[in-house]
């Protein structure tokens, strides 16, 4: 009886074109947003705790922009300095008549009290320099630091391609620029060479000046670093190939790449700390989870982690909870400033104290 019904009930579906479009129309709807739904749900307790110990610094709306978010921050005279991404709309609404908008926008560039995180200033950055032509590329995922006299930026540079009538992602690169703040300039740099062959999509490489030296911190596992062997193009020359344990190898368990979050800062007279990540696939989508680590400044390697990540994934504002990515983070004092991208639309700090962090800390 059930398989006669449901033969009746297909033979109509391909009978009614109508009826047929309707329901795939309804079908692409669930799938395309069941996961939002799903998301707010299950964010809401993080998501409770977590608007109550973070600050929103840029929203949707400055300048007309649709989305402001993962900061590069540097201290500078006394202040902070962010560099942020501004798009004209974010990733998800980049569809339709907006397809054209994808990755499309400027940096963002704030500079703020350094007691108060409150805006003291702020300008697009128009001026973008040297970028090359060749391709069409978008810059995103700033992050900043001080090389010589120098305010350098390491960011994405990545390929935009139109593939079946869509602008979508085919490659990208990590690359090097030099913020003028006073200027109000971004000025393409370079895309680093090193000595061994390169991915696809390469990012999150990280870099830290240390004795005259400048270092680049490649990958989590094997944990790779470079130093600069030519300043003149840019090479960088493998220094460490360590493989590590488990404990920064997979810290949650969940099978997916571990990638650097941040710049390193100094976080004592022995140790840098530094952010990692790793992405937990849920049916609401993406959820970061970040955790902190402490380098040997001596070694540059790492020995100690988080028991936990510091920052788990389902509390973000925004669309997409899963998604708060710690991209830069500050010392000021005792304070450790953590700056993230919120739901790809929002640029926040949390603080928390040194010796929070030193009470997590397990060896490696």
């Amino acid at each position: 009886m059930l398989k006669k019904i449901q033969n009746a009930l297909i033979f109509r579906l391909n009978k009614s074109a109508t009826l047929k479009n309707k329901l795939l129309q309804l079908m692409d709807l669930f799938y395309q947003y069941a996961p939002v739904f799903v998301g707010y749900f299950r964010r809401n307790p993080a998501y409770i705790k977590h608007v109550l110990n973070s600050k929103v610094i840029a929203k949707p709306g400055l300048f007309s922009y649709g989305a402001i978010f993962n900061p590069g921050a540097l201290l500078a005279n006394g202040e902070i300095l962010l560099l942020a991404n501004a798009q004209k709309v974010p990733w998800f609404k980049a569809k339709g008549k907006n397809k054209d908008l994808y990755m499309q926008g400027n940096p963002l560039l704030m500079r703020l009290n350094q007691k108060s995180q409150k805006i003291i200033d702020q300008n697009i950055i128009t001026k973008i320099i040297d970028l090359p032509q060749d391709q069409d590329y978008a810059i995103e995922d700033f992050r900043l630091f001080q090389w010589k006299d120098q305010k350098m930026i390491n960011h994405s540079l990545v390929i935009r391609n139109k593939i079946d009538g869509f602008i979508n992602q085919s490659g990208s690169f990590s690359a090097l620029s030099i913020l003028d703040e006073i200027e109000k300039t971004f000025t393409f740099c370079a895309i680093p060479q090193v000595d061994f062959p390169l991915q696809d999509f390469e990012k999150n490489w990280v870099y830290k000046e240390t004795e005259n030296q400048l270092l680049l911190f490649y990958s989590v596992s094997p944990f790779k670093v470079l130093a600069l062997d030519d300043e003149k193009s840019f090479y960088f020359k493998t220094i460490i190939n360590h493989q590590t344990s488990s404990k920064i190898n997979d810290p949650g368990g969940y099978g997916t790449r571990v990638s650097f979050s941040t710049n390193p800062i100094d976080f004592d007279e022995k140790h840098w700390l530094i952010m990692i990540h790793q992405i937990k696939h849920q049916f609401a989508g993406r959820c970061y989870f970040h955790w902190a680590v402490l380098l040997d400044r001596t070694t540059f390697l790492p020995v100690k982690i988080t028991s936990k990540p510091l920052f788990s994934g389902m509390g973000a504002r925004g669309r997409t909870p899963g998604i708060r990515y710690i991209s830069s983070i500050l010392k000021v004092n005792d304070a450790i400033l953590f700056f993230a991208g919120e739901g790809d639309m929002f640029v926040t700090v949390t603080q928390k104290t040194a010796k929070e962090l030193q009470c997590l800390f397990v060896s490696l």
